[in-house]
Parts: C-alpha cells; structure tokens; sequence
C-alpha cells in the first residue's frame, strides 16, 4: 500500500491517519445531513488541492449557483480570486443547463449521463483535470428524472474510472433512521471510500465530526472526530 499516489486531503489530522491522503483514482462518496458541510469540505478539499498541487479540478453543482458557491466560499475566508484557483478549478452548473433544455422542449429528450460522460470525457481531454466533485448525487437524479438511478450510477462511477478520475460524489443520509449513505442504496458499496459527516446536538450547541467509514487499500483510523474550518489557515482540522 506504501507505494500507491496518493491525493491529500489537506484536512490537518486526517491525512496523518490515513496514510498520507486518497489513493488517486479513487471514488469517494461524501455522506451526511444537511447542514454537515459537506459541500464546504469538498470543495476545500479541492480548493487547496490545487494551491498545494499541481493538479486541476472540476466541481459540478446543481445546489448552488456558481457565484453563490464561489461567494459561500470566500465568505468562509477561502481566496477564490486567486489565479491558481480561477486558473485550476472549473464549476460547472447543470441547473443552467437543464433550463436550457427546457426552454428547447429537449430536456426529457436528452441522455443525461451519456452527455455528462461525454463532457467529462471532453473536459478530461482538453485541459487534463483530475480531480472531480459532483455535488450532489441526489440533486443530479431529481433533475433528470432518470428512470434507473441505480444503473446509472453504476455508469457514471466506471466512466470516472475509465477516464482515471479521484472522485467526490456528495450524496444524503437516507433510509430507516437515516443510516444509509446516499438515496438508492447502492452508492456506498460501488464506490472505493465513504467519508460520513455527522452533527450533534447538545443545547444549543452542534458539533460537526468526520469519519472514514471505508477507504480501500488504505490503513485508516476508524470512528469519528470533531472537525473544524481554520479561517486563518484556509483549511479543515480534526482533533
């Protein structure tokens, strides 16, 4: 295992238990409640991956905008205006596009993984990014209305391991007391990592954790850590 390339997550603490990072080529969902900040997290994943890396990226939205995204994170103190970051991260909103399509009566017409394969596949061509966050999983279904999301998503994942991709699909904490990670029951056990984020309450108190629950062929330490956003140091931290 020592010898696998490996993408850190540049969250202080974790990639020191978790051999130093992801295995590259990796699919990784990101579970957890809304309000866990998973969004936030993956996007710093990839923000100081490209500042700290020379690596590009690609972040698909369809719950925020793209200046509301690139707002939300500068307000969390993170340089979004800063050349490598313009340069290196590409945000790609499939809202836009969905309204285009609708506007052109095509939307119910249309292959929505097959197009979104193909543009990944172009984009992968073009300018070499490496790294994928799709945000979110759930979202992307409820606006394709795709009949089969279990195949599709099978699709999806062996075309982000075709095209060598590391790989962060958002996804919800559904099913009976919320314990199932991602909407169709299938997400966890196809793809390679599953990182949980979690928020208790107590009072008027709420603490965010982070745990790996699994990462393939990666010694990692199990159960859950308070994690924090560093301002000062543009980054997440567990303790």
């Amino acid at each position: 295992m020592g010898d696998i390339e490996r993408i850190p997550t540049h969250i202080a603490g974790l990639d020191e238990n978790m051999q130093g990072g992801i295995p590259q080529g990796h699919i990784c969902i990101v579970a957890g409640q809304s309000g866990a900040m998973k969004s936030s997290v993956t996007f710093s994943l990839l923000y100081n991956a490209v500042l700290y890396g020379e690596t590009s990226g690609i972040y698909v939205t369809l719950e925020q905008g793209k200046d509301s995204l690139r707002s939300h994170m500068s307000n969390m103190g993170m340089n979004v205006d800063d050349p490598r970051v313009r340069n290196r991260i590409a945000i790609i909103d499939l809202s836009d596009l969905r309204v285009q399509l609708d506007e052109q009566g095509m939307s119910n017409r249309i292959d929505w993984m097959g197009q979104l394969i193909k543009q990944l596949t172009s984009y992968r061509q073009s300018i070499g990014f490496e790294l994928l966050v799709f945000d979110s999983l759930g979202a992307f279904f409820t606006l394709t209305k795709m009949e089969n999301p279990r195949d599709e998503i099978f699709r999806l994942f062996e075309a982000c391991r075709r095209l060598e991709l590391t790989s962060f699909f958002i996804c919800e904490m559904t099913g009976e007391d919320h314990k199932q990670f991602g909407e169709y029951g299938v997400e966890d056990y196809l793809s390679d990592g599953v990182m949980h984020l979690t928020m208790e309450r107590k009072g008027d108190d709420i603490t965010r954790k982070l745990g790996v629950i699994k990462m393939r062929h990666t010694h990692h330490r199990l159960g859950y850590s308070p994690i924090l956003w560093s301002p000062e140091d543009q980054r997440f931290t567990i303790s």
